[in-house]
């Protein structure tokens, strides 16, 4: 049966992915907008059935159309999705949000008063490790978190395109870090009180992003975040390690696939510490990613057509991007920097 909700891309290089994940969740896939004649004529290849547009406006004006997905470079999104917005469509958007924090909220009100959804891919909210993590934390297994550490780094000469330059991407937080972060504001609790960012450039001249980034932040609550993202990093670490007043998580890399991870808790039973591998409670490996990630677009479906809640709601993804954006600010100023519209 024919969902109600028509959706298309804007983009159709990672937008292909988009198509893919929604047309599995049972959401209609009806059309691309993507400049590039080439990238339209593969869409055609993709999905036959679709309709393809070279201009956004001609896209939003299709009635039809009550769902549309912005998945371009970071530096375009703020535009785009008011665009989006403004035409009384629906959006979702691939993260990270926006650059800035000051339109995230602006957009956050125009979806209000337009009474559209705003939404953005934070698919790895649904990845077995997180999913997991959150459970024991659930359990009270860790008691109240005091100290958080995420590190998303290797070494390599970073990619050509877009992505590794500043004016488009944003810097090098905004890419992983919107993950990481994402992670980390749903790991503790409360307000954030202050930022401290560190960057270097020591290696990797032909680019604008950071090579090396070292991020602190400071909650009301006295608890901690530690994040440290590195494309100069020749040695690697655990990629978490969450401690709390009963216990702790260290989620390491396994031997598999990239995305594989294991989760080891640590506890105290009689006196005696205690280390455990946690199973998973999501299955997990390159084959179930999809399976997971489509939840999201599960979610948005469930949303638009029978009221559900909201999974990833624009408010919590504003304070990601406020992290971002004050750290990166924080080490352009060499100073700790209050996080904005936390109040």
């Amino acid at each position: 049966m024919s969902s109600t909700v028509k959706s298309a891309v804007i983009g159709y290089g990672m937008g292909k992915h988009h198509a893919y994940l929604m047309t599995e969740a049972g959401i209609d896939f009806v059309a691309v907008c993507e400049p590039d004649p080439s990238r339209r004529e593969q869409a055609k290849i993709d999905y036959p059935q679709i309709r393809t547009y070279a201009s956004v406006d001609e896209l939003l004006a299709q009635p039809d159309i009550n769902l549309v997905v912005v998945v371009t470079p970071h530096n375009t999104h703020a535009d785009l999705i008011r665009q989006v917005l403004e035409s009384g469509k629906n959006c979702v958007v691939d993260k990270p949000f926006v650059i800035h924090a000051s339109d995230a909220w602006a957009l956050i009100d125009l979806a209000k008063q337009k009474g559209v959804m705003l939404s953005i891919h934070h698919n790895r909210r649904w990845d077995a490790w997180y999913v997991t993590a959150q459970h024991i934390i659930q359990q009270g297994l860790l008691g109240d978190i005091f100290s958080a550490e995420c590190d998303f780094s290797g070494f390599g000469h970073p990619g050509t395109t877009w992505r590794s330059f500043k004016e488009a991407s944003g810097g090098a937080f905004y890419d992983w870090g919107a993950h990481y972060m994402d992670w980390m504001l749903g790991i503790i609790p409360g307000k954030m009180k202050s930022i401290r960012g560190y960057a270097q450039k020591r290696m990797w001249h032909d680019y604008s992003n950071e090579d090396h980034l070292d991020v602190m932040i400071q909650f009301e609550s006295g608890a901690v975040v530690h994040a440290q993202s590195s494309n100069i990093a020749y040695a690697p670490k655990h990629s978490f390690r969450i401690l709390g007043t009963k216990g702790a998580i260290v989620c390491t890399k396994g031997e598999g696939p990239e995305e594989e991870r294991i989760i080891r808790l640590y506890s105290e039973i009689d006196g005696v510490l205690v280390e455990t591998q946690v199973p998973f409670l999501y299955p997990y490996g390159e084959k179930a990613r999809d399976a997971n990630w489509r939840k999201f677009y599960d979610n948005i479906l469930d949303h638009l057509t029978n009221g559900a809640e909201l999974i990833v709601k624009p408010e919590q993804v504003a304070r990601v991007i406020a992290v971002l954006e004050t750290a990166t600010k924080s080490a352009e100023e060499g100073l700790e920097l209050p996080v904005p519209f936390e109040n």
